[in-house]
C-alpha cells in the first residue's frame, strides 16, 4: 500500500472511534484546550482522552503547546479537518434513510 493510502486509511480508521471522532469535532469548535477541558466536553476520563490525543498526535492531526506543566491541544490543519467534519455531516445529511439507520445502529453498539 503507498504512503499517502495507508495514512488516510489511519486517519479513517481513527476517526471511527467515537471518542476520537468527538475530541476532533470539540477540538474543531474551539482553537484550543487542555485534557481537563477536553474531558469534560466528551464526557471521559482525562487517562482516556490523553490516549486518544496520543493517537491523533501520531496522525498528525493535532498538535500540543506546554505552558508549564500544562498542555494545550489544537488542531494541526484546522481548515481542512474542518472541511473533512463538513463533508462528513453533508454525506450523512443526504444519505438514504437507510444508510442513516445503520450508522446509526453501529454507533449505539460502539458507545
Amino acid at each position: 500500500m503507498e504512503e499517502g493510502s495507508y495514512r488516510q486509511s489511519r486517519l479513517c480508521r481513527l476517526l471511527g472511534n467515537p471518542v476520537a471522532f468527538a475530541i476532533v469535532q470539540l477540538l474543531a469548535e474551539n482553537k484550543q484546550m487542555n485534557p481537563s477541558q477536553i474531558s469534560r466536553g466528551v464526557d471521559r476520563s482525562v487517562s482516556r482522552v490523553s490516549h486518544v490525543l496520543a493517537a491523533w498526535r501520531l496522525a498528525e492531526v493535532v498538535r500540543y503547546e506546554t505552558d508549564g506543566t500544562r498542555a494545550r491541544y489544537r488542531l494541526k490543519h484546522a481548515r481542512q479537518t474542518r472541511q473533512i467534519l463538513k463533508a462528513l455531516s453533508e454525506f450523512i445529511d443526504s444519505a438514504s434513510p437507510v444508510i442513516v439507520a445503520y450508522l446509526r445502529n453501529c454507533a449505539n453498539t460502539t458507545s
